[in-house]
């Protein structure tokens, strides 16, 4: 005997499906039980002697068919079927109604209140086993669609979202783009049509306006493609050890004569040792200039941002490099919290300075510390400035 034909009637002698027996005739019961435990597809029997016991049996059990008396004292068939299909537990349960009455309104009401099918007694064998089968794939079928038809609700879900967040993209990047290529194009054609009327210090304060107008759009197509580039799977950390002091120093350089014009006081705090991070090194140097950058953009004139890296061991988590950079700007209110790491964030605090802002660069700097299996926080209280934690893994001297 080949192995496949010992699995096929291996199959074949396993019962694939429960089957409940409501009747309060103990020779109906077992008279059925017999024929469904000595079919052709071998099916677990259950049964029950009333109304009330079978509905508690098929909330316990969840057989895939009840077989169900109509007449039984105390509460009969169709008030149990009532209650079965009122249940969200056993709703979907098909059930077959049998029925001694030959009147057809008896059969038109048992299947308004939800049988599934309905046989009269006294019952066939071979029609029982029949309507058994037919009800049992028609469920199947039934749940089967019903998954699927829950499932493409999920998709769709997921495409309305998408579909609104990319009219949502479109729309900020379209506005976001539109003040600055209007400046482009306005300081050309002054600079084009006038050049000869235009003193060199006014082309030159034009070259710089057009600058910082390409600079505002190449923040924004840079911000939209890394948001791409995270959501596709793109953007795959490849982590190293490196001395993260160093990594924090370059941002804080590269920031230090930008806060001393708005006369604030970038503070570096480090100890002597190296600090030894295992993260990617770009990466994290993207999220670290993202914290500092935002609390330079609002940060009011006289003000203090400090940086200061430790080690901090998480319980159950490992150990990591602590970066905390603290502000003394408005602080975020308890209301924007929630909003603070979403996309095209919009705060009720403003940059100090009349700097731009995507409010895409703390969803970026969030999702990119997490790819660093990292983590990226804030504490703050309105009017006391802001704290953002970023915790990286930490490496170890061999």
């Amino acid at each position: 005997m080949t192995s496949e034909h010992q699995q096929l009637q291996q199959q074949a002698s396993t019962p694939q499906h429960t089957i409940l027996v409501v009747d309060d005739e103990e020779k109906n019961r077992l008279a059925i039980s017999a024929v469904l435990r000595h079919a052709p597809i071998l099916y677990t029997v259950l049964t029950a002697p009333n109304g009330l016991e079978g509905n508690q049996i098929a909330a316990e059990k969840k057989p895939n068919l009840i077989i169900m008396d109509w007449m039984m004292p105390e509460m009969s068939g169709l008030e149990a079927l009532t209650l079965l299909k009122a249940s969200e537990e056993t709703h979907d349960i098909p059930i077959i109604m049998l029925t001694g009455f030959g009147s057809s309104k008896h059969v038109e009401a048992a299947l308004n209140a939800g049988a599934a099918d309905y046989l009269r007694i006294p019952v066939d064998k071979t029609e029982l086993l029949a309507r058994v089968r037919s009800a049992i794939a028609l469920a199947e079928s039934y749940s089967q669609i019903k998954e699927q038809s829950e499932r493409l609700e999920v998709q769709n879900r997921k495409l309305r979202a998408l579909n609104h967040e990319k009219n949502e993209f479109l729309g900020i990047a379209a506005h976001d783009l539109k003040n600055p290529l209007n400046n482009i194009s306005d300081l050309a054609r002054i600079i084009e049509t006038e050049i000869e009327n235009v003193p060199k210090s006014e082309i030159q304060d034009f070259a710089r306006l057009i600058r910082q107008s390409a600079g505002k759009m190449f923040e924004l197509v840079r911000n939209l493609l890394d948001v791409n580039a995270i959501e596709e799977g793109g953007i795959k950390p490849v982590s190293t050890e490196f001395d993260i002091r160093e990594t924090i120093n370059r941002v804080v350089e590269s920031y230090t004569q930008r806060a001393m014009l708005k006369n604030i006081l970038l503070h570096y705090s480090f100890p002597d040792e190296a600090l030894l991070a295992f993260a990617d090194e770009r990466l994290t140097e993207q999220v670290v200039e993202n914290i500092v950058s935002n609390a330079v953009k609002y940060s009011p004139s006289g003000k203090n941002i400090v940086v200061i890296v430790s080690e901090e061991s998480l319980v159950e988590e490992g150990d990591f490099l602590r970066i905390e950079v603290q502000d003394e700007g408005p602080g975020i209110s308890a209301e924007d919290m929630p909003k603070l790491f979403g996309k095209f964030s919009r705060l009720s605090a403003q940059p100090t300075g009349g700097e731009h802002s995507t409010g895409l660069g703390l969803s970026i700097a969030k999702s990119l510390a997490e790819a660093m299996n990292g983590k990226l926080r804030c504490e703050s209280v309105l009017g006391s400035g802001a704290r953002f934690i970023l915790h990286v893994p930490k490496g170890y001297i061999r």
